[in-house]
């Protein structure tokens, strides 16, 4: 009877959507790894308008690293406006969120110019830059700081403000 209870409490109260550190793993190890796109597009397959934030534009982010992987054109372009879509509005949903406009950063400044879905490169730049105190997850912070100093899009008097 216990281990009953144990495997219907473990199957009705566990949660449905991976640990944000294995989504972090998996959007970076996608870049280079179509294995590592695929998994993460499949971990966020539940995800839907009623999910968070963070796990819509996580979902965005990994339907656009589909397209890096898709050799037909008119697929690449579907999956990118599908990913741009899921991005879009987990930011006008909470705009606030510094790993929604961060994961939007690295989107963008790794996209081609003539996708044309750059614009928002200088706005999310100065909001992390300015709110890197707030981060509180200290792996997460120092990804944020890692990425800006190798973007080519931080000018050195935004580096020397970060290393005060």
């Amino acid at each position: 009877m216990k281990t009953l209870t144990l495997f219907i409490l473990f199957m009705y109260g566990s949660h449905p959507y991976p640990e944000i550190t294995e989504l972090r793993t998996l959007y970076y190890e996608s870049a280079n790894d179509k294995a590592a796109a695929g998994k993460l597009l499949d971990l966020l397959s539940k995800v839907d308008d009623q999910s968070s934030q963070l796990l819509i534009c996580y979902k965005g982010v990994a339907e656009m690293m589909q397209a890096k992987y898709t050799m037909s054109p008119i697929s690449k372009f579907r999956r990118f406006k599908k990913g741009k879509e899921y991005i879009e509005s987990a930011v006008a949903l909470d705009p606030e969120n510094l790993e929604v406009r961060f994961l939007r950063f690295t989107i963008q400044t790794n996209l081609p110019s003539f996708l044309g879905y750059n614009d928002h490169i200088i706005a999310d730049k100065k909001i992390l830059i300015k709110n890197l105190d707030q981060i509180h997850d200290k792996p997460f912070k120092q990804l944020v700081i890692d990425y800006l100093f190798a973007s080519k899009h931080m000018t050195e008097k935004e580096r020397n403000s970060i290393k005060k």
